[in-house]
């Protein structure tokens, strides 16, 4: 008799903890599902930045960037790309886009492709950013030079803490 009560004693907590996980877990969902809709209106409004937070090194390793002078925000019409990890120089590169296009994948992951074109950069961005979450990975690819690989948050342009220098060109 006092087995079956342990037992059923060891169930009914064991019931009552996977209840509160599940709990937990709908809160964070929540929680990511909410940051995944900022960022998406902020790219929506064409006003966000991503500053990496990592990136491929040239020798293909991926490394931590501590440095919030490299970034790419997307301003109304123009993108600005600064910073040797995003655009292989140290110019803050003001770019317009000729060409964007944005939609969502069966998984509801965002995807957002364009072309920019400025006077010392002309490159194809390519922005995933996975379903539940403002984290994005970042692919650009310029007609001269290497690709740059790099991840961060999106977020709000006014909530950002960038470090855009004066010299753009």
């Amino acid at each position: 008799m006092k087995k079956i009560t342990f037992v059923l004693m060891a169930a009914a907590i064991s019931v009552s903890v996977s209840a509160q996980k599940g709990k937990v877990t709908s809160a964070e969902s929540y929680i990511t599902e909410k940051a995944f809709d900022k960022a998406k209106a902020a790219i929506d409004a064409k006003s966000f930045v991503i500053i990496p937070d990592s990136y491929e090194a040239s020798n293909g390793a991926f490394e931590t960037n501590t440095d919030d002078a490299n970034f790419l925000s997307y301003e109304g019409e123009f993108v600005f790309l600064q910073g040797m990890i995003i655009c292989g120089n140290g110019y803050t590169n003001k770019a317009s886009i000729t060409t964007i296009e944005q939609k969502l994948d069966k998984k509801g992951n965002l995807i957002v492709e364009m072309q920019v074109s400025g006077s010392q950069i002309q490159a194809k961005v390519e922005i995933l950013m996975r379903k539940g979450g403002n984290y994005a990975e970042v692919i650009i690819t310029p007609s001269k030079g290497s690709v740059r690989r790099f991840s961060g948050e999106v977020t709000p342009k006014s909530e950002s803490k960038y470090y855009k220098r004066p010299n753009v060109v």
